[in-house]
This record gives C-alpha cells, sequence and structure tokens, in this order.
C-alpha cells in the first residue's frame, strides 16, 4: 500500500528503481537485533530526520522483511508511524527476472525441504548496484 503520509516522506528514501512503496510495518524481520548500540544510534537519527536510505526489502505475501533488522527496530524506536519497504518480486521484475522462476529453475531450490536461500538468487540474478542500493548484501 502506497500511503499519503509516505509520499511525503520519500525524499529521504533511496528507491533507484522507482518502485512502488509498501508500509513494512508490520513486517516480521529475519532475525532479531543483533547491535542494540547501533540500533540506537540510528533511531536518534531517525527522531531528527525521519527514515533515510533504502527501503526494506520485504516477502508481502509471508509478511516478511530480508533487509533492515536495526533500521526497522530503530524505526519503532524512533516512532515513526511508516517503515517504507519494497516487494521482492518487484525488484526481481524490475530487473527484468521472475523471482519464483529463477527460485524453482534451480533444483536445490526445489529439493530444498523448508527454506529458500534468498541470498543466493539474490546474488546470482541481481546486478551488484540493485543489490547495494537495496541493502540486499545479506550475510
Amino acid at each position: 500500500m502506497h500511503t499519503r503520509s509516505m509520499q511525503t516522506t520519500e525524499q529521504g528514501i533511496t528507491n533507484p528503481l522507482n518502485l512502488p512503496l509498501i508500509d513494512a510495518t508490520s513486517y516480521s524481520p529475519l532475525h532479531e537485533v543483533r547491535d542494540e548500540e547501533h540500533r540506537d544510534a540510528i533511531a536518534a537519527d531517525m527522531r531528527k530526520r525521519g527514515w533515510h536510505g533504502a527501503p526494506l526489502v520485504v516477502l508481502p505475501d509471508y509478511l516478511l522483511s530480508l533487509t533492515g533488522v536495526h533500521r526497522r527496530s530503530a524505526a519503532e524506536l524512533a516512532g515513526l508511524e511508516e517503515i517504507p519497504g519494497v516487494s521482492l518480486e518487484d525488484l526481481f521484475e524490475a530487473c527484468g527476472t521472475d523471482l519464483w522462476d529463477a527460485i524453482n529453475s534451480d533444483e536445490e531450490y526445489v529439493n530444498a525441504s523448508c527454506y529458500y536461500d534468498y541470498s543466493r538468487v539474490i546474488n546470482d540474478h541481481l546486478p551488484e548496484e540493485v543489490i547495494e542500493a537495496y541493502g540486499l548484501d545479506m550475510h
């Protein structure tokens, strides 16, 4: 959903592919905050300037955020009403690839019992400058 308040804050959002923004406030992070000091520094900056940088990259069908664990938590601490996100599927489409075709065409993914290695499919199919711009250098 692209909301009016999110439109007013787009100046600080780095979105070079101009993908539709999603309110990712209720999305679950991929893992817990691992560096509270780092998160707190981001929150202090967000209190002053709002959201700056890349939106979270999310899987809307699963309400899961693949990136931005610290930024997401910092936004909550800073009291931001919305957290900007972009769909991983939209990102792949903008780069000329279908995410699920890429996953289903790889035998290792097809034979996986329950988990897709999104970092692998991202690194295998997206340009490095897109990975960098959207904070997808997952590790």
